[in-house]
């Protein structure tokens, strides 16, 4: 998670809002009004609360990452055609290469979330929405950064060949009655 930074007046910028940019190419046709939806900074609080005493006490167990829909609205050719240069080079990129670093967005008012990479959960096909207007709808979820791998473990005993931890699996009862016959017959053989 970036740091946040300040957000972009939408009363001087309005153009900055109509669109988004996602891995530095812009978004077809335009976004809805009430077109973002979701991007919620949240915080995973543990809250635990003693009978009998006042307040709780809070452990953080998680951070989860942020997740929206950017809804977009398209209604001329060109939007059609940027639509399509628009999932084949952003949309359909193979997950695992997103997964390895994410792809760069800017929006506005994600930077007062800190967002600044995502990766692509879903998008739609355009929907007719009726007198010529289509719609998208596009679902990100914030990139986080995987946390470290421990390579390095920790032994459970100590145990050496001369006093094994764990029993040795009996024998099967078929493999021992076989042996103990051929033990009589080599008593047997060496007897005068």
């Amino acid at each position: 998670m970036a740091a946040p930074s300040p957000t972009v007046d939408p009363i001087k910028n309005s153009n900055l809002w109509h669109t988004f940019k996602l891995k530095g190419l812009e978004s077809p046709g335009y976004i809805l009004k009430g077109g973002t939806k979701g991007f919620r900074r949240k915080t995973g609080w543990d809250e635990k609360k003693g009978k009998g005493t006042a307040g709780a006490t809070l452990t953080l167990t998680s951070q989860p990452p942020a997740k929206g829909t950017f809804v977009l609205q398209l209604f001329t050719p060109e939007h059609f055609a940027s639509w399509d240069a628009f999932v084949a080079d952003v949309l359909s990129i193979d997950p695992e290469l997103q997964k390895t670093s994410g792809l760069a967005i800017y929006y506005p008012a994600l930077s007062s979330l800190g967002i600044t990479t995502v990766v692509v959960a879903h998008y739609t096909a355009p929907e007719h929405m009726g007198r010529g207007m289509y719609h998208v709808e596009i679902d990100l979820i914030e990139w986080q950064q995987p946390p470290p791998v421990n390579v390095t473990s920790t032994p459970s005993s100590t145990a050496t060949d001369e006093n094994p931890t764990t029993a040795p699996t009996p024998p099967d009862p078929r493999i021992a009655a076989l042996q103990a016959q051929i033990a009589l017959m080599k008593k047997a053989a060496q007897a005068p």
